[in-house]
């Protein structure tokens, strides 16, 4: 039997996006499982799923997400794992992926006219003009919003480069 959904519940478009959070950490603090350790690096990620349905993305992610994870000894000798801890958000494409059409969107009705001017940024603090100040580039030089800009590499990049997560390194 076929499952009914609402109309806002159905990408038009064929897509969503998956949101998930992934942990870099050495393997002995998933051993440890200590609540209140700091993990070396904490990452929300962003996917695009093909799908018809909820229950298809739902599906479909974590059959990719399922592939994601790995143990792998970095450059100090350190062996590391990344894993998936779990999805935040999955939500609907209404429109095709074209240039300047709406992919994502987030309902702030209630909030006040303060609020919602506090929450517009300069330009320049936009993600795409900052560097995070705990990422490395392909040198493995820290980042941060006084140094020029630096292509910085995905997990998945990682794959083909192991640079980037050999140099992720606590505070």
């Amino acid at each position: 039997m076929e499952k009914d959904y609402h109309s806002s519940q159905i990408s038009s478009a064929g897509w969503y996006i998956a949101s998930y959070i992934q942990r870099i950490d050495p393997v002995t603090a998933y051993e440890d499982e200590d609540s209140s350790h700091e993990p070396w690096a904490v990452w929300e990620n962003r996917i695009l799923v093909r799908a018809s349905t909820p229950d298809e993305a739902l599906r479909r992610t974590n059959e990719h997400l399922a592939e994601c994870g790995s143990e792998y000894t970095n450059s100090d000798g350190v062996l590391l794992r990344y894993t998936v801890v779990g999805l935040t958000s999955l939500l609907p494409i209404y429109d095709s992926l074209e240039d300047g059409n709406e992919i994502e969107w987030i309902d702030h009705t209630g909030e006040t006219v303060i609020d919602m001017f506090e929450r517009v940024r300069d330009n320049s603090s936009l993600e795409a003009f900052t560097i995070p100040e705990r990422a490395t580039d392909q040198q493995g030089e820290q980042g941060g919003a006084d140094q020029p800009a630096t292509v910085l590499q995905s997990p998945s990049q990682e794959k083909k480069n192991t640079k980037l997560e050999s140099k992720v390194r606590p505070q």
